[in-house]
C-alpha cells in the first residue's frame, strides 16, 4: 500500500473519532443541563409562595399571623337601669290629701238650710233605698227641710253648671279651689246661673224633690267632691269650731 493511501485511511478514522467524541460531549452537556433544570424546578416548586407587597408599603420582615382566634369576647355585665319610676298617687290618697289641705287652711262650710237636721248621712257602704228598692252607696248627705225652704251656699265659689238630673232632680254645681259642691233636689226657682260668683250664705234656690228618694221625707241632697272622689260634707261643716 502506498503512503498516500495509508494517510488517507488514518485521516478518515481520525475524523470519525473526532465526531464521535464531539457527539458524546454534546450529549453529556445536554444531560447535565437537563439535570440542572430539573433540580432547579423542583427546588422552586418547594419554596413557599410569597405575596407581593403594594408599592410604597414598608416591609418589616415580620410575617403577620393570620391564624383566627376562637376565643369569645368577654361580655360586660349588664347593669339594670336605675331610673326610678314616678310614684303614682291613687284617687283615695288624692282625696285624703285634699281633705287634709282643706282642714289645715281653715276651710269651713255652713249648713245649706236653716235647719241642721240630717235625714240620711254619707255612706260608702250600701244602704237601702226605699224608692228604688235596692241597696246602694249614699254619696251625699240628705238635709231634712220643707219644700220651698231656702237653700244656701255652703261656701264661696263659682257656679259651673245648672241642670236637671233624672235621679237627683234640679242640681246646681258650685266649684271652689279645693272642692266641688252639688246641690240637688231643688225646685225650678233657682236663683243663680252658670258663671255666677257666690259667697257663703247666698241663696241658691228653694227646696224641691229628689226623684230617686221621693219616698223619704222632703230634703235636699248635698254632695261634695274632692278631686274625682266623693267626700262627706259633714266633715267640713263648721270645721273651725
Amino acid at each position: 500500500m502506498s503512503i498516500y493511501n495509508q494517510k488517507k485511511r488514518r485521516s478518515k478514522k481520525e475524523r470519525i473519532g473526532f465526531y464521535t467524541a464531539l457527539s458524546i460531549c454534546i450529549i453529556a452537556v445536554g444531560m447535565a443541563a437537563y439535570s440542572t433544570y430539573t433540580s432547579f424546578t423542583a427546588y422552586y416548586d418547594n419554596q413557599p409562595k410569597t405575596t407581593g407587597k403594594p408599592v410604597n408599603q414598608v416591609v418589616t420582615g415580620v410575617t403577620e399571623d393570620k391564624t383566627e382566634t376562637t376565643e369569645e369576647p368577654t361580655e360586660e355585665p349588664t347593669v339594670a337601669p336605675t331610673t326610678a319610676e314616678p310614684t303614682e298617687i291613687t284617687e283615695q290618697e288624692e282625696t285624703k290629701t285634699a281633705l287634709q289641705t282643706m282642714l289645715t287652711v281653715n276651710t269651713s262650710l255652713s249648713y245649706p238650710l236653716d235647719s241642721a237636721k240630717v235625714l240620711q248621712e254619707y255612706s260608702e257602704e250600701t244602704v237601702y233605698n226605699k224608692t228604688l228598692n235596692q241597696w246602694q252607696a249614699h254619696t251625699g248627705v240628705d238635709f231634712q227641710c220643707e219644700i220651698g225652704d231656702n237653700v244656701y251656699s255652703m261656701g264661696d265659689g263659682e257656679v259651673t253648671k245648672v241642670y236637671n238630673d233624672d235621679m237627683l232632680g234640679k242640681t246646681v254645681v258650685v266649684k271652689s279651689p279645693t272642692y266641688t259642691a252639688y246641690y240637688s233636689g231643688l225646685s225650678e226657682n233657682v236663683k243663680v246661673s252658670k258663671g255666677s260668683s257666690i259667697k257663703v250664705g247666698d241663696i241658691i234656690g228653694t227646696a224641691g224633690t229628689v226623684p230617686s228618694e221621693a219616698m223619704d221625707e222632703p230634703h235636699v241632697h248635698i254632695a261634695l267632691k274632692v278631686g274625682s272622689q266623693y267626700a262627706d260634707p259633714l266633715t267640713l261643716i263648721n270645721n273651725n269650731e
